[in-house]
């Protein structure tokens, strides 16, 4: 992601017409759950104090558990920033203390306080948003008809080296897998409001919602971790549409000891000492990718569209090993090709026929598979 002014790239049209949108009205609140960050959390002040074109409302820094100087070095920053900071101290007790308690409790006592068509943005205290993050992120709201963003979260270029190579080029053939299975999906099941190109996180680095959204499904689910994930998947049960927008970027830590029990830290360092010998569980075959497609099509054909983790479990279990990618990636690129040259015809009948989950069904794939 380039570092470049956004007042001296290809924005200033689209800066003019989005600004003339009903999303640069309303109130932009970031909240941030903290512990223990005092290294990092005037950086991640900074960089919002820094933004291009447009600057949040007010923050609001909850800072829990917290047995170092976060407190004072955010306070320090208070008078001096272009935005209200507010700074709330809470600790947890042991068994529910957690990066997802904190963020679910933060976002509601912002959202209590604010306008009821206000914006909720969040990000984490060991982030860095980049500075054109919420032109960004307001520009995607003004572009499609959704009612939260989801950004992607990379690592800060300073940290970028801290990263075995090898490490660097896994994560990179498994994102490239992953772009041609979402192909493969767009193609089949389009979603104007959620296009080509766009990516697969739901992290709680860059997570923004209108407050009635945030609202109609209860807030951040009340979980220890995956809080991010789990706030996803309560917006599509609602029927909430989602863009999960490749420009909209923070920068985040590389460090390897983490706050959050499952979060990437936790993951780097297990793979540091020995990679993973299957690829992120994010990532399906291509068969049962197509398969789930067309089971989630038949229940959306019937107004009724179950949990994810419900249609995942009807069907066969799928995880890759990580030296058979290589040849998975083949398959789906075939698959893609093959979609490319029939897509028309193929959609058609693909949303209309009755599914079930027997192989059978993909018998027109299976030249390609």
């Amino acid at each position: 992601m380039s570092s470049e002014d956004p007042d001296n790239r290809t924005l200033c049209i689209p800066y003019i017409a989005y600004r003339q949108n009903i999303f640069w009205k309303k109130q932009r609140i970031v909240i941030i759950p903290a512990c223990n960050e005092e290294n990092l959390i005037i950086p991640c002040l900074l960089a919002l104090a820094a933004q291009s074109l447009t600057l949040p409302d007010k923050v609001l820094l909850w800072i829990n558990n917290t047995t170092d100087q976060t407190y004072e070095r955010a306070l320090s920053l208070q008078n001096a920033l272009p935005f209200t900071l507010e700074i709330i101290q809470t600790t947890y007790a042991s068994n529910i203390a957690s990066a997802g308690t904190a963020r679910k409790e933060a976002m509601a006592h912002a959202a209590k306080h604010a306008p009821d068509d206000a914006l909720l943005f969040t990000t984490d205290a060991d982030g860095e948003v980049s500075t054109d993050w919420i032109y960004r992120t307001l520009a995607a709201f003004a572009q499609y008809p959704v009612e939260a963003v989801f950004g992607q979260a990379q690592l800060l270029p300073s940290e970028y080296a801290k990263i075995p190579p090898r490490l660097h080029e896994d994560e990179k053939a498994e994102q490239d897998y992953g772009a041609l299975l979402e192909q493969i999906t767009l193609l089949l099941c389009p979603q104007p409001h959620d296009p080509w190109p766009r990516h697969i996180e739901h992290s709680g680095a860059s997570i923004a919602v209108t407050r009635q959204a945030w609202a109609q499904v209860g807030g951040i689910p009340d979980v220890h971790s995956g809080e991010d994930r789990q706030f996803y998947e309560a917006l599509r049960q609602n029927n909430i549409r989602v863009r999960h927008a490749p420009e909209v970027i923070v920068y985040v830590s590389a460090r390897l000891l983490g706050r959050a029990r499952g979060g990437m830290a936790e993951t780097l360092a297990r793979r540091i000492i020995a990679q993973d010998k299957y690829i992120d569980d994010t990532f399906e075959t291509v068969s049962r990718r197509l398969l789930r497609i067309r089971r989630e099509l038949t229940y959306q054909r019937t107004n009724s569209l179950p949990p994810i983790s419900k249609i995942h479990a009807e069907l066969v279990p799928s995880r890759i090993l990580r030296e058979d990618l290589p040849k998975h990636y083949k398959r789906a690129q075939r698959v893609l090709n093959f979609l490319h040259h029939t897509k028309y015809y193929l959609a058609k009948n693909w949303q209309s026929e009755t599914v079930d989950a027997d192989f059978s069904h993909l018998r027109q794939f299976r030249v390609i598979l």
